[in-house]
């Protein structure tokens, strides 16, 4: 190439300058070294026209009078979407397009697809309609309601298909002009869908109700990527996947006017945070409750929201590298202490004092002398006292629930109610004139009660409250001035409390600052103030609105576009409202409204009206800002607003009097809860500083760290004025749309490049997707040939001097990157596998190696030391057998000395003459050595007598073993049989009782039968007799017969003495009986007991005795029984043959019945 010395950079800014010089690209003249590429949508010849975006190009044709259309809609999607596929999409040429008027071109068009369009009515709404006709610049449009209204062409603005209503992101609209925008809005609204996303910025609109989509469920539906709807959670969970993957700092910047809902929005944002990845709940807990403190103590009512908060706060939550929630901290600005002393009408002080007196128990109530609300004037002068829908005692409840969560417990807890009812109580001090002008103090009960709960002297405060002492020089105060100074001393005791309360909660929410490696920001700052008498507060919260404001567009409108100017890629610009001139009117030195404020602050003889001179002197060149006679108007991005500059110098300078800080630092109940007066003297100073210095300072330090960290944007929408529900009104919605430039920032966001990587940043990621060799070239050459062999559509994506700018396209090479760099991970994995393998084979084998090796000088380490403890033992058990042995020999010996000794003794005792002793003893110790000579050579003999005599004993013991085997064989044959005896034994003992009932059983019938004879013959009624049959065996002794074997008699009185003699026999049979019974029992019992431990056969012969013996007397038993029978069966037959005169005969079967003649049954 002719150019190859100059870089390719250089070649392709030569190319862009011949192009745009030529107004078009040369398709013949290739770049050199591969050349930037340009897009379409760079080139001139494709900007689609400013005026409408739907093109209808009308071309008359003679012959069918028909017309040609050219019709080019935008397609839906939004600015930062994009697709997994390379598919091409028409995009649109400039956001200015989506929000111009109709036509006069697409006029017809619009008539013949009767597509919708908006028009404004005489009531100035925007109605939604369908061109009917129009003739020049005048257009008819029938509306939604059927009337026909006639417009101007340039007041017509193309509407949504209904395809679009509703859509999540109002970037996806086809035409993005106000009623479209609203439309949208209020089409969600209407169905409680209060989320909306507006490209990067979430819109949030209160609902002034419950909407059921918070809590654990919907947390873990976003955690888990279920739903992807606009939501609070749904930008939580995103600042914290950004966390997590980039490791940057992350912040959710929640903004909206007063009433908009802020504060609820950012609580539902730490609840999201504190519940994604929480395993320490304490810590949630206390992040969760921290809410309700702060509400209490920095909420109040105001006339544009019943919860409005009263400063504002920064709450980082800090993470561990984990994502695990490791501590937070909390950071407030700007607190209204004035509320506590001065409310509106209408409005509410802090919420706590209302709670306090409704909820405080009766305890503590006495305890701190508390009265109603409605008595107390720093409470009642405001005329409201209550809130629709709120329980304030249940507030308390919950208040204390909170300080417990957060380990603010018993005296810190009643030193907190102390000092809030010692406010209240100052308030109601009243002062008595003690001449024209001068007052003092009244010591009534406020007096008292204030003093007690301050811990100080009655007269002290007194005086401090009725004069000014400095330098000592006592000074009487007026009414008005006794009463400023009550009210800043009650002020300044609250907004201790407040600073100590944010210490404390800090404190309790620290947790481990080493795991701390991230955080996560969430600012809820003030709402926009425009009141009828607007002071220092407003001047302040507006300038810190503003200040957000321009942050807000410089992120989303101004450092985009900028960056797009910087690379040289094509870009319509989108025009927008800045704030920096107001802006700048508030924080330029040394002429600006905080530091001019700052001055005459400090200065000892400014006022407030040299204030405004001065402004007018310095300040009038600015548009924004016009003076007037103790006043001053600002106008902002959001309203123009008055202030009244009067008490502005002495609200800003906050300083105590000397005397006031004497009386806080003698205080026994410090004001700072710690116990120390110079904790007092430290806020005293702290409070000589201007309230502009500390505000700016503070502001600053926020802005720098919102500005490192990656923001996320949530605008909270109020839908009306009167703060009810399902009320949508338009003007109000659209005012605060276009105050934010949150139709700005959607008109950017569609057509912008939300992707952007550097040439080197890209050419790394993915230069693997190139089939050739990348080495050799540069990035940019790198990143082209990466575009172009993949294909991606031009539309899609600009290349700039140091970036490539994507709309989507990435997810797609991001894909093509993760299955390249999976195959390539693959063929490393088996060869890296492989490599692995054989090196944990030769590593197996030489551990195997070394471990034998090992394993075998340990053992023989081991085995040198057993055998030399075994040879230690062996030795000591040689010593231990010959001590025994040696031990043994001297007990023998001794015993054999003894032994003599005694002999010798006995000797000596028992001879009557020593001479003859000694001489038989002589002629003994002779025969004795001579028997001793002898035994000496008789000793083998002796041995072999032994010897048989322990082949005898040991015969002998053979055959006493075997004596002893049969012995053991009958022992057992023995138990064997004794087993079956004892068997047989249970099996008669058994009969025998069964026979013994039986009898008994007899006995019974026989006595019941002749019972009832008796009984029958003395009342004269049949009785049943026994049927002979009955007596027939002697088998049926055993059993007891029924009803049926006998028959009905009449027995008569002339029998009654033999009745009597049968039934005392019967009765000495049962006597017999029982006696009997209990004898055989007692026998049986006392030869058990007496053959205990006797053989069996000795055992058996007692039974068979037994047995006998009852054989005998049960036989003779049986036959006086049947005696008896007998005896009272001839009776009965006797009886019944007396009976029957005059009646028929009654004969018997053998079966017992009654024969066919008596035509009768026995019953």
């Amino acid at each position: 190439m002719l150019l190859s010395s100059r870089s390719s950079l250089e070649v392709m800014l030569d190319s862009l300058r011949l192009r745009d010089n030529s107004g078009e690209s040369s398709p013949d003249l290739p770049p050199a070294l591969p050349s930037r590429p340009i897009s379409k949508a760079r080139l001139p010849k494709r900007l689609i026209r400013s005026t409408i975006a739907v093109q209808h190009v009308v071309s008359c044709d003679t012959s069918n009078n028909n017309e040609k259309l050219d019709v080019k809609c935008s397609s839906r999607s939004s600015g930062g979407g994009g697709g997994c596929g390379f598919g091409r999409k028409k995009m649109i040429g400039a956001a200015a397009a989506a929000t111009s008027s109709v036509s006069v071109d697409s006029i017809g068009y619009f008539i013949r697809n009767k597509l919708g369009v908006w028009c404004k009515s005489r009531n100035d709404r925007w109605e939604l309609g369908k061109i009917e006709s129009a003739v020049g610049e005048d257009v008819t449009v029938r509306v939604s309601n059927g009337n026909m209204i006639t417009v101007s062409r340039r007041e017509l603005l193309p509407a949504n298909t209904d395809v679009l209503d509703g859509v999540d992101d109002l970037v996806e609209l086809s035409y993005l002009n106000e009623p479209s925008v609203l439309h949208s809005l209020q089409y969600r609204y209407n169905r409680d869908i209060i989320y909306s996303k507006a490209g990067p910025v979430l819109l949030a609109f209160n609902p002034f109700k419950d909407v059921n989509i918070y809590g654990d469920d919907f947390v873990a539906v976003y955690k888990e990527k279920i739903l992807d709807n606009p939501h609070v959670y749904a930008v939580a969970d995103a600042a914290y996947n950004d966390m997590m993957k980039d490791g940057v700092n992350q912040s959710i910047i929640i903004s909206g006017e007063s009433g908009a809902g802020k504060t609820e929005t950012a609580k539902f944002a730490m609840q999201y945070l504190a519940s994604v990845k929480s395993q320490n709940y304490e810590m949630k807990s206390k992040l969760i409750q921290t809410s309700c403190i702060l509400e209490a103590f920095g909420n109040a009512k105001t006339s544009r929201n019943w919860n409005s908060s009263r400063f504002g706060k920064l709450i980082d939550i800090h993470y561990s590298a984990e994502g695990m929630i490791s501590g937070a901290c909390i950071q407030t600005y700007l607190f209204e202490k004035s509320r506590v002393s001065q409310i509106c009408r209408g409005e509410r002080s802090y919420h706590v004092f209302y709670q306090m007196c409704a909820g405080a128990p009766p305890v503590l109530k006495d305890k701190l002398n508390l009265k109603m609300s409605s008595e107390y004037k720093f409470l009642n002068q405001s005329g409201c006292l209550k809130i629709n829908g709120v329980d304030d005692a249940h507030n308390f409840i919950k208040l204390v629930d909170a300080f417990d969560t957060l380990g603010i417990h018993g005296l810190d807890q009643e030193n907190i109610f102390e000092l809030l009812a010692a406010i209240l109580w100052l308030g109601n001090i009243s002062f008595a004139a003690i001449d024209e002008e001068l007052v003092e103090p009244v010591a009534d009960e406020a007096s008292r009660s204030a003093a007690r709960l301050m811990g100080c002297k009655m007269d002290d405060l007194m005086m401090v409250l009725s004069t000014n002492r400095a330098h000592n020089m006592t000074e009487p105060l007026t009414l008005q001035q006794a009463t400023d100074k009550r009210n800043t001393l009650a002020n300044f005791v609250y907004e201790s409390l407040f600073n100590w309360l944010i210490e404390e909660v800090n404190t309790s929410l620290k947790g481990n600052t080493q795991h701390t490696r991230h955080a996560i920001s969430i600012l809820d700052t003030y709402g926009f103030e425009s009141l009828q008498r607007n002071s220092l507060q407003q001047l302040f919260i507006n300038y810190a609105d503003e200040r957000l404001q321009q942050h807000f567009i410089r992120h989303l409108c101004k450092l985009e576009q900028e960056e797009y100017e910087l690379e040289g890629i094509h870009w319509k610009k989108v025009e927008f409202e800045d704030n920096q001139e107001c802006l700048d009117l508030f924080e330029k030195k040394p002429m600006g409204i905080i530091s001019m404020l700052n001055e005459c602050s400090n200065s000892s003889i400014a006022t407030d009206t040299t204030f405004t001179e001065k402004i007018k002197q310095h300040l009038s060149y600015n548009l924004c800002i016009s003076c007037e006679e103790g006043a001053f108007r600002v106008r902002h991005y959001a309203r123009e607003v008055q202030y009244d500059a009067s008490g502005l110098l002495e609200k800003d300078s906050d300083k105590l009097q000397f005397d006031t800080i004497q009386l806080l630092s003698s205080c026994k109940k410090p004001l700072n809860l710690s116990g120390s007066a110079s904790g007092v003297m430290n806020q005293v100073q702290a409070a000589g500083q201007s309230v502009g210095s500390k505000f700016m300072d503070h502001l600053s330090k926020l802005i720098n760290q919102m500005e490192n960290s990656k923001q996320h944007f949530i605008r909270c929408i109020k839908p009306n004025t009167k703060k009810l529900p399902g009320i949508y009104e338009s003007d109000i919605v659209w005012e605060q749309l276009k105050c934010s430039q949150v139709m700005e920032v959607m008109q950017i966001s569609k057509s912008r490049y939300p992707l952007r990587f550097t040439h080197q940043e890209f050419a790394s990621r993915f230069g693997c997707l190139l089939s050739t060799n990348v080495m050799c070239m540069d990035p940019l050459s790198t990143s082209v040939a990466i575009l172009q062999q993949h294909r991606v559509p031009t539309q899609m994506y600009q290349v700039g001097f140091t970036k490539l700018f994507f709309r989507g396209q990435v997810d797609a090479l991001e894909n093509l990157r993760q299955e390249v760099l999976g195959s390539t991970r693959e063929l490393d994995n088996r060869f890296l596998g492989g490599r692995v393998l054989v090196d944990f084979h030769e590593l197996k084998f030489g551990i195997v190696t070394l471990q034998s090796f090992i394993r075998g000088e340990n053992a023989r380490r081991e085995f040198n030391v057993l055998k030399k403890q075994n040879h230690g033992i062996a030795l000591s058990s040689l010593d231990e057998h010959m001590t025994t042995v040696v031990h043994i020999q001297s007990v023998v010996r001794g015993w054999l000395a003894r032994k003599h000794f005694n002999h010798m003794q006995s000797w000596k005792k028992s001879g009557l003459d020593r001479s003859r002793s000694q001489r038989k003893s002589s002629r003994k110790h002779v025969e004795l050595r001579d028997l001793l000579q002898e035994n000496v050579h008789v000793l083998p003999q002796n041995i072999e007598e032994l010897q048989k005599r322990v082949v005898k004993a040991e015969s002998l013991l053979s055959e006493r073993e075997l004596e002893n085997t049969a012995l053991r064989e009958q022992i057992r044959q023995f138990e064997i049989r004794w087993s079956e005896y004892e068997s047989k034994m249970k099996a008669v003992e058994e009969m025998w009782q069964s026979q013994m009932a039986s009898l008994q059983m007899n006995l019974a019938a026989a006595k019941k039968t002749l019972g009832s004879g008796i009984s029958d013959v003395q009342i004269g009624r049949p009785v049943d007799s026994l049927s002979p049959n009955f007596y027939d065996s002697e088998d049926t002794i055993s059993g007891i017969q029924t009803p049926s074997q006998m028959t009905p008699v009449r027995i008569g009185n002339s029998r009654r003495g033999s009745n009597v003699v049968i039934s005392d026999t019967i009765d000495n049979l049962s006597k017999e009986f029982e006696q009997r019974k209990q004898n055989f029992d007692s026998d049986a019992k006392a030869v058990t007991n007496v053959n205990r431990g006797r053989p069996p056969s000795k055992q058996i012969e007692d039974y068979n005795n037994l047995k006998k013996k009852f054989e005998i007397w049960k036989k003779e038993y049986r036959n006086r029984l049947r005696e008896a029978k007998t005896r009272l069966v001839k009776g009965v037959h006797a009886e019944n043959g007396g009976v029957g005169g005059g009646g028929d005969k009654q004969t018997r079967n053998w079966w017992g019945k009654l024969s066919k003649r008596g035509k009768e049954r026995v019953v």
